[in-house]
């Protein structure tokens, strides 16, 4: 089956699947616009449950004003505006407990633009918004064309993004493609999608069943000849060959442009906001906050990213008018909803049998081959936070900076300690002072 028709059958069985969980006429088309364009593996490999609210013991009073209509739901500002399953005259007002049972959700379609990074964490934060009762926009797995008029000159007002380790994002993207592509030789899942019967390829394909089906060759003919043939399914063989001193290298770096996820870099992503001519472009009715939600392991603290992705819906609740009291009142009447998305993000993080370990020479060679991603997030930490081993990127717009700025004090805190990290890590690597990367960690074993 050729790739384009996979592409579709996946992007059917996503937007069937958030139809089952809300459910409505008038939200089909809004899950439409926000989940398209998708490929064929838009889950990210980070185990999760999704967030929510137990109904608490309230007070009589407390119970009285959940009682109420809410009425800050009716006056949203920057264009969103509520949507429910079960509709209602836009002159009624919703209950805390009306919103929920209804399946209501606050529609940001038109104000926020959610950047999804393949491998980077980004189904967690998407399904945790709209599991939160917030759809917004989604570009994956790249941005879209028309979309950065939108930034520079609204409606767009709010730009999410998901950061993980560049490094980290690219082994990771190399190892999922591996891991769905049939082995030519002792596989013993089911092929996909010879082997599968048409009523249902919709749910069974493989990047929402990895250990059951795999895709053939055939649908993906040029990516899992570059990751299988040429690379042995080998991270290691493909990071040491993209090594500046490798007599592969430029080889190496035109096989990347066909690995899903891996191909786009998070430079290539923002590349319209680092360009001199649109460092001051962005017009007031424009692009006002960048938000970027991190997930990073550091030493003696995990970030938490679903922790990250509470505190971002929270702070969209209030940029679109909904104040603090209201949203304690809607969220102490939110109740758990079955755990289907949960069981189908924990796919790609308990598929680990295909993974390879990167050796330090192809840690070195990989991190400086995405160098610019390591300068753009020196970038958001902006001066107070200057590294010793890479400079910022010279022309940057001015809210690149922000990308921590929001929040509580504490979250911020959170996201700049985790690009730090994500710099500090690979700090020994970017240091092109050590020779190339071979010089680099003979230098390091010695220290």
């Amino acid at each position: 089956m050729p790739a384009a028709a996979v592409c579709k059958l996946h992007n059917i069985a996503l937007l069937l699947f958030l139809l089952l969980l809300f459910g409505g006429v008038a939200l089909q088309q809004q899950i439409k616009n926000s989940l398209l364009p998708a490929d064929q593996s838009n889950y990210n490999d980070v185990t999760t449950s999704v967030t929510s609210t137990q109904p608490n013991n309230k007070s009589s009073a407390e119970d009285e004003k959940a009682g109420e209509c809410l009425l800050p739901l009716q006056n949203l500002s920057q264009g969103a505006f509520v949507q429910c399953r079960k509709s209602s005259p836009s002159q009624e007002c919703l209950t805390a407990s009306e919103f929920w049972e209804r399946h209501c959700y606050l529609n940001m379609t038109e104000s926020v633009r959610f950047y999804h990074l393949g491998k980077g964490g980004g189904g967690t934060i998407l399904f945790s918004l709209v599991e939160n009762g917030i759809v917004v926009r989604r570009d994956h797995p790249r941005p879209s064309t028309h979309g950065i008029e939108e930034l520079l000159s609204g409606p767009v007002s709010t730009l999410l993004i998901n950061i993980r380790d560049p490094l980290d994002r690219f082994v990771s993207a190399f190892n999922w493609r591996s891991l769905l592509f049939c082995q030519r030789d002792g596989e013993h899942r089911k092929k996909y999608p010879s082997e599968v019967d048409d009523k249902d390829r919709g749910r069974y394909q493989p990047h929402l069943r990895p250990q059951e089906f795999c895709y053939e060759k055939s649908s993906f003919q040029k990516e899992a000849t570059i990751i299988q043939r040429l690379y042995n399914d080998d991270i290691n063989k493909l990071a040491e060959s993209l090594c500046e001193e490798s007599s592969n290298f430029e080889h190496a770096v035109e096989h990347t442009k066909f690995i899903s996820h891996a191909k786009l870099s998070m430079e290539g992503w923002l590349r319209p906001l680092l360009l001199d001519t649109n460092t001051t472009s962005i017009k007031p009715q424009g692009l006002t906050k960048f938000m970027a939600i991190t997930f990073e392991q550091q030493s003696g603290h995990n970030s938490s990213l679903l922790e990250h992705t509470h505190e971002a819906v929270q702070q969209l609740y209030f940029d679109h008018g909904v104040d603090e009291e209201t949203l304690d009142i809607l969220m102490s009447r939110k109740t758990l909803r079955p755990p289907r998305v949960s069981e189908m993000m924990t796919h790609s993080s308990n598929s680990t049998a295909k993974r390879k370990v990167l050796g330090a020479v192809g840690k070195c060679c990989l991190a400086r081959f995405l160098e610019d991603d390591y300068r753009l997030i020196q970038s958001m930490l902006g001066d107070a936070n200057a590294s010793n081993v890479l400079d910022p990127f010279e022309y940057v717009h001015p809210i690149i900076r922000e990308a921590c700025e929001w929040g509580f004090p504490i979250r911020r805190q959170l996201c700049r300690a985790d690009l730090q990290s994500m710099l500090h890590r690979r700090a020994e690597f970017l240091d092109r002072s050590l020779g190339t990367c071979r010089d680099a960690v003979t230098l390091v074993d010695e220290s």
